[in-house]
């Protein structure tokens, strides 16, 4: 007996996702011009750490992508991180959590710097909260708040 089955065209989370990390670069773009103005513009840096396993990476443009969990079996392949970890680098950290009827995808900013080979800290700098709601009526999820926040 066989059959057919019909996958989803679309992954609504990792769309929300996307979504929610495109609204905080351009947020956190716009701030940092704010705060210093003849800063230079450096790379962005997303940890895939936390990212549903079928994330499509490719779907963000000029962002790379690192992991902090995997760091000491990649750390001595990758030999410009390791330079720029030294310095210490800004990161975008994302998570999310259903309750209820409701998604929280909270995208926080840390500071990442190299302590020692095998060593990475972390530093809380600023997060954004994004609250999506599940419409039944129209059968997807609406983002209906966005809260952020800092030290």
């Amino acid at each position: 007996m066989s059959s057919q089955l019909v996958g989803q065209n679309t992954n609504q989370l990792n769309e929300m996702i996307i979504e929610s990390l495109r609204s905080h670069l351009d947020y956190s773009s716009e701030l940092q011009k704010k705060v210093c103005e003849n800063c230079e513009k450096s790379n962005t840096y997303i940890c895939q750490d936390g990212l549903p396993a079928y994330f499509p990476y490719d779907s963000l443009q000029n962002v790379t992508f690192i992991s902090v969990d995997f760091f000491r079996l990649y750390s001595h392949t990758n030999k410009l991180l390791n330079k720029q970890l030294k310095k210490g680098i800004s990161a975008f950290f994302v998570s999310f959590e259903l309750k209820n009827s409701q998604l929280r995808i909270t995208i926080t900013s840390k500071s990442v710097k190299l302590m020692n080979k095998k060593t990475i800290g972390l530093g809380l700098c600023c997060w954004g909260n994004y609250f999506y709601e599940y419409s039944c009526e129209k059968q997807e999820w609406e983002l209906k708040e966005i809260k952020y926040g800092g030290v």
